[in-house]
């Protein structure tokens, strides 16, 4: 048991970067004094108590990108790989977080029952700190339900003698309930924004609280544990049921409450600022959907973000991992089933009739965007012109003599997908740099990714620094950054909510139960319109009002708005469809499913000494991997260390 107390709730340094004060335990007498009558140690105390919130570092501090079936990391070096095999158990304590979140918690608790001892703070801080305290205590919870499900609920702080080693987790409901209770008491002692106070961008505000409360809502609505019947058994050692398997429409319903009273903040609070990105009302001139599409998760502290940290090197470790080689690491991959997902410019899924869609084939034509300036490229001024327009987002879409299959996609693919023979949007304007990303033979004055067999974007030795899928991640990119020489022209946030999230949870709870309602159409139409697509009601008409392909194309909505941004993971496991199963076949048509065979282009085809640009068979669909997916991983396993520890704790199903 003393163990148990030391790993789960001893007061440890949370982070790197911050002041070894607290290597000295505040409830130490000794030193007791020192930090709580200073308001210099006080504030560090409270930044420390941040340190637990994940960096979003490449799939260092969270695998959600890697386990998700719209990605592939190539590396073995990141657990991701070893978990999609299936070879992994509550032994291995792949992104254990576990311990250091109830430290956190811990944390929170020590400096609400602490700060007003510190008479250098007036009432107002206090009151806010604490606020703060109460928020990051409810979000380590929502972190820690997120990812393994039902927790230990400690409701305060514990005396060192407590009986930790009994502690049962408690139900599912009332562990959101008690994350709804921080987010609304934080809620009530905090500012409604820090526009004023931009030094405080990243703290929590009302904003910040009332998003955190709807995502947790819509996660707790969902099927996974909202009436999961295959979780009948999950019950702790004394019998009690920690998942309510009867389904509870209810729950919908507040999932909607919360995500409109967000809603309403935009709508009716002008001062906070709180809007769908968009490059003309944001920074003038003509609207752009690609460049906003782009701008949205570059510009730092746009007003779309609701919380966020800045933290330049979460981005710039990100766009040297998507930035294909020479020079960088390109090699997360985007697979087929995400750039299927992708709607037409006509705003049509590509199976859908009159969609345009066409799979094979060089196209002969190129898109409306290509070149908005009419510059003659077969000049070396046209070229430097046209690149510009590249890098500052004016010129995008598809040119002539690209892939069929890429041609006349919506916006938003070209602002996702770096797909090959696409002019690499990073590259400066010398010629000798762009012909540094060309082969012999292509070098025609613009580089060009080159993702075939042979080409000169696949650097390999010790690790694979490109897509197996054959197309690599371009979200998050920054095209104005100069990736030759890894030099980046701002700060970036790492982003935890944005406002499209917030609409999208509203419209899929509403159709839950409600599947009629006008605002379903007025808030998706809101996504569309930004991302230069038509209406879905307008471009599929039949799906109005139709609960069950509502749903279907709104969690496809979520797919291409969300990429990349850790959403597709818990989507497809909070709507219990990741194990969906691969039933085999020439090609796998599934919308889901973690499991069976993932899809990408052909890599490895034709022979690496003659491949070009011309090559057709790399575009032939292949399966590169096949991944394990049990019912187990819907959760992450408890860590077996903690449950050796604790005869109250039992281990997640299946595990």
């Amino acid at each position: 048991m003393k163990k148990y107390i030391i790993s789960l709730l001893a007061f440890t340094l949370l982070g790197t970067g911050c002041a070894d004060y607290l290597d000295k335990m505040p409830d130490d007498m000794k030193t007791d004094d020192m930090v709580w009558r200073s308001r210099v140690e006080v504030e560090k105390y409270l930044t420390n108590c941040y340190a637990g919130i994940p960096n979003h570092q490449l799939q260092q501090d969270d695998p959600w990108e890697g386990l998700s079936d719209e990605c592939d990391l190539p590396w073995t070096v990141y657990h991701t790989y070893a978990i999609n095999l299936g070879n992994w158990n509550p032994s291995t304590n792949f992104y254990n977080k576990y311990a250091l979140w109830y430290r956190a918690i811990r944390s929170t608790f020590v400096l609400e029952n602490n700060v007003d001892r510190c008479g250098e703070l007036d009432a107002a801080l206090k009151t806010r700190y604490k606020a703060e305290a109460k928020f990051l205590r409810g979000y380590y919870y929502f972190l820690l339900l997120r990812q393994y499900g039902p927790v230990v609920l400690i409701k305060e702080q514990q005396p060192s003698n407590a009986d930790y080693e009994s502690m049962m987790r408690a139900p599912y409901d009332e562990c959101v309930d008690y994350i709804c209770q921080m987010m609304d008491e934080a809620s009530n002692d905090l500012p409604w924004h820090w526009w004023n106070e931009t030094t405080n961008l990243g703290r929590p505000n009302k904003m910040v609280c009332k998003a955190v409360k709807a995502v947790v809502l819509n996660l707790a609505a969902s099927p996974q544990f909202n009436g999961n019947k295959e979780y009948a058994d999950f019950k702790n050692p004394d019998g009690t049921p920690l998942v309510n398997t009867t389904y509870s429409e209810e729950k919908w319903r507040r999932a909607a409450a919360a995500a409109r009273e967000v809603i309403d903040i935009s709508e009716q609070r002008p001062e906070c600022r709180l809007r769908l990105y968009r490059n003309d009302e944001q920074e003038g001139g003509t609207f752009n959907p690609y460049k906003s599409c782009v701008d949205v998760h570059l510009k730092a502290w746009n007003e779309e973000i609701i919380w966020a940290r800045t933290h330049t090197g979460s981005l710039t470790a990100w766009q040297i991992h998507t930035f294909p080689g020479p020079k960088c690491l390109g090699g997360v991959g985007a697979t087929l089933r995400l750039i299927d997902a992708f709607l037409m410019e006509n705003g049509k899924p590509i199976d859908y009739p009159g969609s345009g869609y066409v799979e094979t084939g060089f196209s002969t034509e190129p898109g409306a965007h290509w070149n908005p300036n009419n510059y003659d490229i077969n000049t070396e001024e046209g070229r430097v012109g046209m690149i510009e327009d590249i890098r500052s987002c004016e010129a995008w879409g598809h040119w002539a003599g690209e892939w069929n299959m890429f041609c006349n996609r919506e916006p938003r693919f070209y602002a996702s997908i770096l797909y090959n023979k696409r002019v690499i949007p990073a590259l400066r304007t010398n010629v000798e740099e762009r012909d540094y990303y060309s082969s012999p033979g292509q070098q025609n004055g613009f580089g060009r990714v080159e993702l075939y067999y042979g080409g000169i974007s696949r650097q390999s030795g010790s690790y694979t620094f490109y897509p197996m899928t054959g197309a690599l991640a371009l979200k998050r990119n920054d095209p104005q950054a100069d990736m030759h020489n890894r030099v980046w022209p701002q700060k970036y946030c790492s982003n935890y909510i944005r406002y499209a999230e917030i609409l999208l949870d509203y419209i899929e709870a509403l159709n839950e139960y409600d599947p009629t309602n006008p605002d379903i159409r007025k808030y998706w139409d809101m996504i569309r319109d930004r991302a230069g697509v038509p209406s879905a009601f307008v471009a599929t008409p039949e799906i109005a009002g139709n609960q069950d392909l509502q749903r279907e194309y709104i969690i496809r909505e979520r797919q291409i708005e969300l990429c990349f941004e850790t959403d597709r993971y818990f989507t497809t496991r909070r709507r219990w469809v990741a194990h969906t199963p691969d039933e085999g076949g020439m090609v796998d048509d599934r919308k889901y499913g973690e499991g069976g065979r993932v899809w990408g282009f052909s890599v490895n085809a034709g022979d690496a000494s003659t491949n070009d640009f011309s090559f057709e068979g790399f575009y032939q669909r292949t399966a590169f991997e096949s991944r394990v997916f049990n019912k187990a991983y819907y959760l992450f396993p408890i860590p077996q260390s903690e449950i050796d520890k604790s005869t109250g704790l039992v281990q997640n199903p299946w595990w």
